[in-house]
């Protein structure tokens, strides 16, 4: 059987960068090499490349997404999108993808930037009955002053970029005189700030995957951060968190997180593999927000939450290139 060429894109334009390339030369090296040849793209900004494992590097052509190898036109079965925050979770990447026909592994492109608009997204989830906190949405610096900002929301609360990831320039705001420095911090990572009402709980986050076209949640896992929330560093810092898996709750509650994480894969037309954040508190869960694009470094939840079900991750990633290209 011919083997499929398979794009295995990481990088993108945001404060991810890193985080994404260890993502994305991750499941590079486990998807199996009797059945497809990958080909680990690059992409910041206007540079996509490739590089073969003797560090040649190849650019891509960006008219058809292919590359010129060894006297040959390479194109692509299939993208295995592993691009956290823009172009890859946003639907920039997706559109690019979907106008050339190319099949990929994330969701689609209207999909991908209504989830990407924590504030949009936020509306569109509390309108299927799952609870959100109180928010504000400042799509500019100065739109609502300090003060009507403290009339609206109690403190405390959370200020954060609205179209980013892995907490990157995202504060816990006590007092008012947290606040200023906490909208520059977040207006510098974004022109659009999202502030939220702190709700105080357990973080429990739910994967869900496709299988023949049906929703199936992966195990629970509790994210308990040994700093005051779960920053950028209690992500990516060794021993900075405990991620319980499974998550010790109650089986009534496991299960109703699991629903509710596949009511909302299928309610907001999710594709391949997505984490859903919740709150839990006083028995009911909050929706934090979804990832479309989640981490698979060897430290990331996904990929232990695969594991914890019983699936290699290869065979995993296998399934998930299969039922994206069943379109």
């Amino acid at each position: 059987m011919k083997k499929l060429n398979i794009a295995v894109t990481g990088g993108g334009n945001s404060g991810e960068y890193d985080i994404s390339v260890k993502s994305s030369q991750r499941v590079a090296s486990l998807l199996d090499q009797r059945k497809y040849n990958v080909y680990l793209i690059l992409i910041r900004g206007k540079e996509w490349v490739y590089q073969d494992a003797q560090g040649q590097v190849y650019p891509v052509n960006l008219n058809d997404f292919s590359l010129w190898l060894n006297q040959e036109i390479i194109h692509f079965d299939l993208v295995f999108n592993v691009i956290h925050g823009t172009p890859g979770e946003d639907g920039k990447l997706q559109g690019y993808f979907e106008m050339l026909g190319i099949r990929h592994t994330s969701c689609d492109s209207i999909t991908s930037a209504l989830t990407f608009n924590k504030s949009f997204c936020n509306k569109v989830v509390s309108s299927y009955g799952v609870k959100t906190a109180q928010s504000l949405h400042l799509n500019r610096p100065g739109v609502i002053s300090p003060e009507e900002i403290l009339k609206t929301l109690r403190l405390p609360f959370f200020v954060k970029p609205n179209c980013g990831g892995s907490s990157v320039g995202m504060s816990k705001v006590h007092t008012p005189e947290e606040l200023l420095p906490a909208l520059e911090l977040a207006f510098k990572h974004d022109r659009e700030v999202l502030i939220e009402e702190y709700i105080k709980g357990r973080e429990i986050t739910c994967g869900v995957y496709s299988r023949n076209g049906n929703p199936v949640a992966l195990p629970l896992v509790e994210v308990v951060s040994k700093k005051e929330f779960f920053d950028f560093e209690a992500k990516y810092t060794e021993n900075m968190a405990d991620e319980i898996l499974p998550a010790p709750i109650s089986e009534e509650l496991s299960q109703r997180c699991q629903e509710t994480a596949r009511m909302l894969y299928s309610k907001l037309n999710c594709k391949g593999v997505v984490r859903f954040d919740f709150i839990l508190s006083d028995g009911e869960f909050w929706f934090l927000e979804v990832n479309t694009v989640p981490g698979m470094t060897s430290a990331s939840i996904v990929p232990k939450m695969a594991r914890h079900a019983g699936m290699e991750l290869p065979d995993f990633y296998d399934l998930l290139i299969e039922e994206a290209l069943k379109g």
